[in-house]
Order: structure tokens, then C-alpha cells, then sequence
């Protein structure tokens, strides 16, 4: 099957991040992928789908869906043909641990765009994706979408709900990305502190104890948050490197800094997007029309609910319209 459309561009902020091997980009626990009620939406799901299903997961990522639907499978003692494209240049097998072991003979495509699939119409039984669909060219991601579907095979989607906890912590985060930069200056100290080790013990001191006292801050910062990872994630990576500050050479520690720094700033570019890409209640309802125009069928959506009533996206239902339906639908 050869490739459709231009090549995508790269999407450095989310190749960076998938390499890390983390299953997840947006947890809803402290657990490295979907639990609670999230993950029984997807359980019910895959225990619908007959054995031998041809199973696509849109926005893949490092294949956190693929992983619910092995073992959903596994229950039932059936198999399916699962497919995850994503337009990160993907690598689960290789990036998971023991993602060999854990994906079996699951086919992830990298590089590849929602709007433009690699596969055969009507190839597939049924399509999912988690936190992908908002972020594609709707209109036309839907039409390839249900072009890949076989007539009357079921499509499940969530997607981003502009009032959820994920979007409310990532508004918290990008403050808290600010008070970074911009009050504790977290970087530059932590250059200028060791420029100033190797050449004025004098100078050294006093920026470290600034350094100490904007630090303190920013651990006072994280632990009243009640979501946000982002600082206690750069603080770890902080105190990394002030450790490696004695191991390498000059050029080796700045290679360092620059590469913590670059984590830092994707993490934010990911956190813009994810606001952008969240849709309110008009929002989400075009989506559905524009499915509806499509060719889907039964197409509906509702808020999504984790436990304890929180709010973590929408959840969008649809099934592709047999021939005859899409033939009467045109004029």
C-alpha cells in the first residue's frame, strides 16, 4: 500500500516526547496510561468487536489504546489486526519497555497524516483514537477516516473538552512555565551559577544562594498544585544537572542544559496546542455535523466522566454509512 498525499512535516515536540517511551501524554492517574472510567470506555469498546477485527487507532502515539484492545482480545481468546498511525515519527515496539513483547504483531506508521492513509477503502472494522481527532484537519480527516471504514463498522473517539481537568491543568502548567522563566529565571541561574564555580567563589555564592532561594519557590509552587506536572518534572531535570555539572566538561554541561531546555519548551508547545485543540460544546457539535455530512451514522457525543465526576473530555460515537446509504445521501 503506498502512501497518500505530501510528505508531513516533522513534529519535533511530539517526536521528542514519544521517545521518552511514555504511554500517555495526558495520564489519568499517576499510572502511565487510562484507567478508571476512560479505560472501561475503551474496554466495552473492543469486547463489541467480533474476532479477526481490523482495528485502526487514529493519533496513535506510543500506543495506548492498541495496548487495552491486546488485552481485550486476550480475555476473549480472540485476535485482532491492529493498526496505529500517528503523524509523530512513531516507534512503540522499540521506545516501550518490552514493547516487543507488549505490541505482538500490532503495525504502527509514523509520519503519517490523519487526512492522507496508507490503507485500501474499506479495510477497516472499526476506528478509535484518544485525544487525536481535534487536532487533524476535521473535515477532511473524517472523510478519510470513514473512507478506510467497512460499511456499518463502529468509530469511537475522544477528544479534548475545553473545560476539563486536562485543559484547566495545562492552563496551570503554562503559569507555572511562566514563573520558570520568567521569576525564578531556573536556566540562566543555573548557567551562571556554574560559569561563576569555575572562575569566582565570591560571585558563585551569591548565585547560589539566589539560586536556592528561587528554587525553594518553585518547590512551594509545585506541591499546591494540584495537577500540574510540569514544574516537578523541570526541578528533577534541574537537579540532574546540577549533579552533572562536576562529571563533564564545559561544552558537555551546556549540551545538557540546551537539551533540558529544548524538553522544557516542547512540553510548553504541547500544552498550547492541547489548549487550542479543545473543543466547547458548538465546537463539538460542527464536529458532529461535519461527520454526519461525511456519511457517519448514529452519530453522537457526551461528556466524558473519570471518577469522582471529573470532567476529562468528549466522547464521540459514530458508525460509517453502508453503500446504499451513502449512495441515497447524494443528490
Amino acid at each position: 500500500m503506498g502512501s497518500r498525499g505530501p510528505e508531513p512535516a516533522t513534529l519535533p515536540q511530539w517526536d521528542d516526547f514519544w521517545r521518552s517511551g511514555r504511554i500517555v501524554s495526558c495520564p489519568t492517574d499517576e499510572t502511565d496510561g487510562y484507567t478508571g472510567n476512560v479505560r472501561k470506555v475503551w474496554e466495552q469498546f473492543f469486547a463489541a468487536l467480533p474476532a479477526g477485527a481490523r482495528l485502526l487507532d487514529v493519533g496513535t502515539g506510543n500506543g495506548a489504546l492498541p495496548l487495552i484492545a491486546l488485552e481485550a482480545a486476550a480475555n476473549r481468546s480472540v485476535a485482532f489486526e491492529l493498526h496505529g498511525v500517528d503523524l509523530a515519527r512513531i516507534d512503540p515496539r522499540r521506545v516501550v519497555p518490552d514493547g516487543q513483547r507488549l505490541f505482538g504483531d500490532t503495525v504502527f506508521h509514523g509520519g503519517v497524516r490523519a487526512e492522507a492513509m496508507p490503507f485500501a477503502d474499506g479495510y477497516f472494522d472499526a476506528v478509535t483514537g484518544q485525544y487525536a481527532l481535534e487536532y487533524t484537519q476535521q473535515e477532511a480527516a473524517l472523510r478519510e477516516i470513514h473512507r478506510v471504514m467497512a460499511a456499518h463498522a463502529p468509530a469511537r473517539f475522544v477528544l479534548h473538552h475545553a473545560s476539563s481537568i486536562v485543559v484547566t491543568t495545562a492552563h496551570e502548567s503554562l503559569a507555572h512555565a511562566r514563573d520558570l522563566e520568567e521569576r525564578a529565571a531556573a536556566f540562566s541561574d543555573l548557567r551562571e551559577y556554574v560559569a561563576a564555580e569555575r572562575t569566582d567563589a565570591d560571585r558563585a555564592a551569591r548565585l547560589h544562594a539566589r539560586m536556592v532561594e528561587r528554587i525553594a519557590y518553585l518547590h512551594r509552587l509545585s506541591a499546591q498544585s494540584k495537577g500540574s506536572q510540569l514544574l516537578a518534572d523541570v526541578l528533577r531535570a534541574l537537579g540532574k544537572l546540577f549533579e552533572l555539572r562536576q562529571r563533564v566538561s564545559p561544552a558537555e554541561f551546556e549540551q545538557a542544559v540546551d537539551r533540558s531546555y529544548r524538553a522544557f519548551k516542547a512540553g510548553e508547545q504541547r500544552l498550547r496546542e492541547m489548549i487550542d485543540a479543545a473543543l466547547n460544546e458548538p465546537a463539538m457539535r460542527r464536529i458532529a455535523d461535519q461527520a454526519r455530512a461525511t456519511g457517519f451514522r448514529d452519530v453522537r457525543f457526551a461528556p466524558l466522566i473519570q471518577d469522582a465526576d471529573i470532567l476529562v473530555g468528549w466522547q464521540l460515537d459514530m458508525r460509517s454509512a453502508s453503500i446504499s446509504d451513502a449512495a441515497g445521501s447524494n443528490p
